[in-house]
């Protein structure tokens, strides 16, 4: 029986030895005498949270502005933005693509965030 970790392995070597050469990876567990079958119910149960994504256009920062500048419905929600005046917000983006690749970034500021979504604007 094979374990995620050995599955996970699999893939790894998979995308790094036989696709630059254009192998399937179902060719590619024939010729490790690795269950497709197996190998495709992993990679569907482990893979399957993540969704196709796209962006169209972005809010006119006229919009931001005035979302920021809203007055707060409640007491509750006064004393939490008054608390967030005080702490800069931190944000954490973690993107896992099909192809394996994942990009994590902790701790970042708004300007920082900002910048990381117009490098990967730049990639598509």
């Amino acid at each position: 029986m094979y374990s995620n970790e050995d599955f996970e392995n699999f893939y790894v070597r998979y995308k790094a030895e036989a696709l630059p050469k254009g192998v399937s990876i179902q060719s590619w567990c024939m010729k490790n005498k690795v269950s497709w079958n197996l190998f495709n119910k992993w990679y569907r149960d482990t893979r399957h949270r993540i969704m196709p994504v796209d962006v169209e256009g972005h809010p006119a920062e006229a919009d931001i502005l005035e979302k920021d500048f809203e007055e707060p419905i409640s007491e509750n929600a006064d004393k939490v933005s008054k608390n967030a005046e005080k702490e800069p917000v931190r944000v954490m983006v973690d993107i896992r693509m099909t192809n394996g690749m994942q990009i994590r970034q902790r701790g970042l500021s708004l300007e920082r965030l900002k910048r990381l979504v117009e490098n990967l604007e730049g990639l598509c």
